[in-house]
């Protein structure tokens, strides 16, 4: 039985997040908790009899994270995400005057590098550090079901803004190249936007790994 995956684009500027389901075991894993994501990731298990077991936080960017605390003290899940993420979650910065972007800060249970795993029912989603949009940006790739989550990593046409604080043109760059080592067929669910392949994208990929230093 395949995975099954829901998408939440939440938030003002539609974030994804999404529920994984190992359809054996009802266990489910959350990628990413933008705002106003929690009700309906929690409303979204309970309706297909899942149950959340981790939360992977992708990046630390608001948009990605402003629902993080609040979803793993209501779930009991634990938190997961790359060591330089650490202190970005711990001592969140409000991303405008907004008081109602306020980010609660969070400390993560697990720390994920590259080439750890993560265990959902029978799947083994391989960890891949994918700097350039954000040097602690992580993707979960799963090899048997062919899907990657890659946070602002890659989107359908695009890769992540690399004109933000603490973003690198030479680190995506070298992340591009790693994700061309992916099969074709590997479908991406990116942080916005609509799921796309590696095929897909491979073009724009190649010129850009083949004409950029890094």
């Amino acid at each position: 039985m395949d995975l099954e995956i829901q998408t939440f684009p939440s938030g003002p500027i539609a974030t994804n997040a999404y529920l994984v389901i190992d359809p054996e075991t009802r266990q489910a894993l959350v990628v990413d908790a933008p705002p106003e994501s929690a009700d309906a990731l929690q409303e979204g298990a309970r309706d297909r009899g899942a149950q959340i077991a981790l939360i992977v936080i992708t990046h630390t960017h608001w948009d990605h994270v402003l629902d993080a605390a609040r979803l793993r003290r209501e779930t009991g899940a634990p938190l997961a995400a790359h060591p330089l993420a650490v202190s970005r979650l711990e001592n969140p910065r409000p991303p405008f005057s907004d008081p109602s972007l306020a980010i609660e800060p969070v400390s993560p249970d697990r720390l994920l590098g590259d080439g750890d795993e993560v265990e959902l029912g029978r799947w083994r989603f391989r960890v891949i550090h994918t700097p350039g949009h954000a040097s602690e940006q992580i993707s979960l790739y799963e090899p048997e079901a062919g899907v990657l989550f890659g946070g602002d990593t890659l989107f359908a046409g695009g890769y992540g803004r690399v004109d933000l604080p603490g973003a690198s043109v030479e680190q995506t760059v070298a992340t591009m190249r790693r994700l061309l080592e992916l099969p074709d067929e590997v479908v991406v669910y990116p942080g916005h936007g609509q799921a796309t392949t590696i095929g897909r994208e491979r073009p724009w990929m190649v010129q850009i790994a083949s004409s950029s230093p890094a």
